[in-house]
Formats: structure tokens, C-alpha cells, sequence
């Protein structure tokens, strides 16, 4: 990055942050503390000086009647900001987080009030995608830039159900869920659209040859709306006991789901149609000893296989 920019990207850190040390500085910026030192001298030529204060809680700041423009923004529209910024650490692997956060410091520069990152921690994470974060920002921008250029990808891919294999495949569109960025294109080893996630992407390279995409295709009709895929559509009953009926009501598992509280007991009956048979067995067996599943008989027999497997594993 150029000085120039540089110098402007430690003025909106100034601005943002307040009092920063030279040290944190040069982190931010990836250049060493004596070209901190020549940014502020360079500044001072432009008649944009810093004020530095000496000692264990010193560092660089700027008077509070320095340059930078007022963005009008609201409280709540900064909150929202700030609370996407956590969501985003924590929620998901947003692999841009840093583009973001250098966005987010030019927005708190402008602002009069100085707004602390610390001030808000709301959201808990239990788990996230075991990914690197940077080989999988280089695979989704590769993979857009051939979406984009209508590029065949050919692809060494592990898949659950064949391992791994070299795949042909023409690029539609990238979508993520769960944590997880995907990819849906024509595969020309299996002759149809496939889903291919791309922390499974073990290698790719990208073809001179190019594709025509299909004008009718819609990433809605291949997903689902209860699970990743359209699959087959169950429609499920299910009696739910407190307390796990109390956690399965606070959510929308479902746009069609309907709920009957048993004021008795605090049971529920849960209805709904829903796709996606291994979801569904996962959320079921979640809840263990807590739900009966009344509809229909082909799930209930699935869920017995498997708690039947689980006797024979574990020799109960």
C-alpha cells in the first residue's frame, strides 16, 4: 500500500480509536515503527499534526477538532454497525472481517463520539467452521472470478460418499450456510448440478475453456427451505416435553410450523413440513427422551434403526 494511503489509514485509526501507541501502529498498518514515525513527519509537512503523549498509557492521538467529515449518522445505525462487526467475529468465519473493520474505521472516524468495540459483547459462539480463513477467501474469490467470466474449474473434490475425485465443473453461484460457503454448478463427471462445499475443495484450477450458464436457473428452486437441498417433504408430528419443548418454541425451525402448548404439563405438538431427512433425525435425536414422534411411521422407524444402532454400539 502506498504512503499516501497509508498516512490516511492512520488518521482514521486516529480518529476511530483515539490514543494508540506507534507499536499498535505498525501492526495495524504491517510496516515497522520508524515508518510510523515518517508518516507522522509527513503528515506534519500537509499542517496535519499529531499530538503524542509520553509514558506506559501514551501514544499517537489527534485534538478532537480535527478534519474529517460527519456522516450524520443515528445511534442506532452505529449500534447496528458495531453489532454486525461482533456478529461477524463470532456468529461466522466472515472471511472479508478485515475489509470490513477498515470500512468500520472510516465510519467511526467521522463520528464525533468515540464508540469502543468492548462495550458491546452480546453474542456467544459454542462453535465454528475448523477452516483456514485465507485459503478459503482465495478459493471464493477465484471462484467468483469465473463465475463471473463463465471459466470451467476443474477441481480435485472430496466428497462423503466417493472420497476424493478430479471433477470438471462449470461454476453457477456461491451461496453460504452454516458457517460454510458452497458452490452450485453443472458437474460434468455426474452430468448434473451438484453443491460442492469449498472447504472440501482440496485443489482447483481454473480453464481457459468457458460455459454458458442456463438462463432459467434459480438458486431458490435448487435449495430448500428447511434444509441446504430440496429433498423429499415429510410432514411431521412430533409430542415435545418440557423443557425442551419450552427451547423448540423460541425458534422457527419451519415458515409453516405450527405450535399447541399443553398448559398441563408445558408439553408441546409440534407440526410441520419439513425437507431434509438427515437434518431432521439430528434435530430429533437432539432432544433425546424429550419428544414422541407421532408422524410419520417412516420417521419414527428411521429413528428406532438408529437408537438401535446406538444399543449395539455402545452394547446396552
Amino acid at each position: 500500500m502506498s504512503k499516501i494511503s497509508n498516512c490516511l489509514r492512520m488518521l482514521i485509526l486516529l480518529k476511530s480509536r483515539g490514543k494508540m501507541k506507534i507499536k499498535e501502529l505498525a501492526e495495524i498498518l504491517e510496516v515497522s515503527e520508524r515508518t510510523i514515525r515518517e508518516y507522522k513527519n509527513e503528515l506534519e509537512k500537509a499542517r496535519i499534526y499529531l499530538l503524542s503523549e509520553p509514558g506506559k498509557n501514551g501514544g499517537y492521538y489527534l485534538d478532537k477538532n480535527s478534519f474529517i467529515f460527519n456522516l450524520d449518522l443515528e445511534e442506532a445505525e452505529i449500534s447496528s454497525f458495531l453489532m454486525a462487526k461482533e456478529f461477524l467475529e463470532k456468529e461466522d468465519n466472515f472471511m472479508f472481517l478485515k475489509e470490513y473493520e477498515r470500512g468500520l474505521d472510516k465510519i467511526k472516524a467521522a463520528l464525533e463520539r468515540r464508540y469502543d468495540d468492548s462495550e458491546s459483547q452480546h453474542i456467544i459462539k459454542v462453535s465454528r467452521p475448523n477452516i483456514d480463513l485465507e485459503n478459503e477467501k482465495k478459493k471464493y474469490l477465484d471462484i467468483s472470478s469465473s463465475i463471473i467470466s463463465r471459466n470451467k474449474l476443474k477441481i480435485n473434490y472430496f466428497s462423503i460418499n466417493s472420497g476424493l475425485a478430479e471433477r470438471i465443473i462449470r461454476p453457477y453461484t456461491l451461496f453460504m450456510y452454516k458457517g460454510f460457503w458452497y458452490c452450485i454448478g453443472y458437474c460434468e463427471l455426474r452430468r448434473e448440478i451438484r453443491d460442492f462445499k469449498l472447504s472440501r475443495i482440496k485443489s482447483y484450477e481454473l480453464l481457459n475453456d468457458t460455459f454458458d450458464k442456463p438462463i432459467d436457473f434459480k438458486l431458490s428452486d435448487y435449495l430448500g427451505h428447511n434444509s441446504i437441498f430440496k429433498d423429499k417433504l415429510y410432514s411431521i408430528k412430533l409430542k415435545i416435553k418440557f423443557p425442551m419443548s419450552i427451547i423448540v418454541s423460541e425458534r422457527i425451525w419451519s415458515e409453516n410450523q405450527k405450535i399447541i402448548f399443553n398448559q398441563e404439563d408445558n408439553s408441546i405438538l409440534f407440526e410441520a413440513t419439513m425437507s431434509g431427512l438427515p437434518e431432521i433425525k439430528s434435530w430429533i435425536l437432539s432432544m433425546g427422551s424429550c419428544v414422541e414422534i407421532l408422524e410419520p411411521k417412516e420417521l419414527k422407524e428411521e429413528i428406532k434403526e438408529e437408537v438401535k444402532n446406538l444399543k449395539d454400539l455402545y452394547k446396552i
